[in-house]
């Protein structure tokens, strides 16, 4: 790219020695007095239809405005067959393209790419799709996506069209499936990741979801969290339970507690409510007494525990409660 620094301290100088105030130049050229500020302290560049200007304002050549950096040479020759019709065939180097196309308006950069394209990597024409038509970029996209696969799309995501991309991710996702789209996610929609989160669920189940998750919408986690503990309990949760709503977790675990009791839950636990732990610790030692509750008790409320054991060992004796005396306050223990 050009150095813009350099650029600017020469705006600078050629303004200077022809006596001339940014503001006069900034009307004389039809810019704001902030651009002409930006260009000379290097933060921008002037547009490429500006330069004949400056160029017969200070005097000068194109060339000593850009200080002779590599790509003048093209933005003369640009601006030279500005007005021609006919197609331009010109002998550019790619170097000379990177250089100068953050200069170019999109036709002419579509120009300029067109002469070079074989010549470019796809690294190379990253760096230049912000200048580039969203007509050639998807044009360039399929060719490399029937190549190379989706993977060689994600440096140039942002500026493909959204029907072009998301055509590819379809193909992508029937061929290799959803794990595939991973880096190219945050460009595609939400709907067409759901409906191939969907489709992954009914061949694969919840866990292969899990890459993707952050993408799915929160109504399409919950709908197929809500069929997999239909089909495999609440432990097939655990990979996508931070992205579950704490609602359907809840009813899962309640659902999943009515089927499998206490030790369901235990993997889960830091997920589901503790109102909804503390419900079904009183029923899970109603039904199977305390030795029940040993795994949850780190999720339950310590006075819940204290109460059951005070329960337990009233009906039973202390021996009852040796596997949760971790967990109960020791002056329960004492004063039995």
């Amino acid at each position: 790219m050009f150095d813009m620094k350099k650029v600017g301290r020469q705006i600078a100088q050629l303004r200077k020695e022809n006596k001339i105030t940014q503001m006069k130049l900034a009307d004389q050229l039809g810019v704001s007095f902030q651009a002409i500020s930006n260009w000379e302290r290097g933060e921008t560049m002037p547009d490429i239809s500006k330069l004949p200007e400056l160029a017969e304002i200070f005097n000068v050549s194109i060339d000593e405005i850009l200080v002779n950096e590599k790509g003048s040479k093209l933005i003369n020759h640009l601006l030279e067959n500005d007005k021609e019709d006919s197609p331009i065939k010109l002998e550019v180097q790619k170097e000379e393209f990177l250089n100068v196309a953050p200069l170019l308006n999109i036709d002419q950069a579509d120009l300029v790419y067109k002469n070079i394209e074989e010549e470019l990597t796809i690294s190379e024409t990253s760096l230049i799709a912000p200048y580039l038509s969203e007509e050639i970029i998807d044009e360039y996209a399929k060719k490399e996506f029937d190549s190379n696969g989706i993977k060689a799309l994600t440096s140039m995501a942002p500026y493909i069209s959204k029907e072009v991309l998301e055509e590819c991710a379809n193909k992508e996702f029937e061929l290799k499936g959803l794990n595939e789209l991973t880096e190219l996610a945050p460009f595609l929609s939400k709907e067409l990741i759901d409906e191939c989160a969907k489709k992954e669920f009914d061949g694969s189940g919840l866990k292969g979801l899990t890459m993707l998750a952050p993408f799915i919408s929160k109504e399409m986690i919950n709908e197929l969290a809500k069929k997999e503990v239909e089909t495999n309990g609440i432990k097939g949760l655990t990979d996508l339970a931070p992205f579950i709503s704490k609602e359907i977790m809840n009813e899962c675990a309640m659902r999943d507690f009515e089927v499998n009791g206490m030790k369901g839950l235990t993997e889960m636990a830091p997920f589901i409510s503790k109102n909804i732990l503390n419900d079904c610790a009183r029923k899970s030692y109603e039904l199977h007494g305390i030795k029940s509750l040993t795994a949850i008790c780190p999720f339950i409320d310590k006075e819940l525990i204290n109460e059951l054991s005070l329960d337990a060992i009233s009906k039973k004796g202390i021996n009852e409660i040796l596997t949760i005396i971790p967990f109960i306050d020791s002056k329960i223990i004492n004063f039995k």
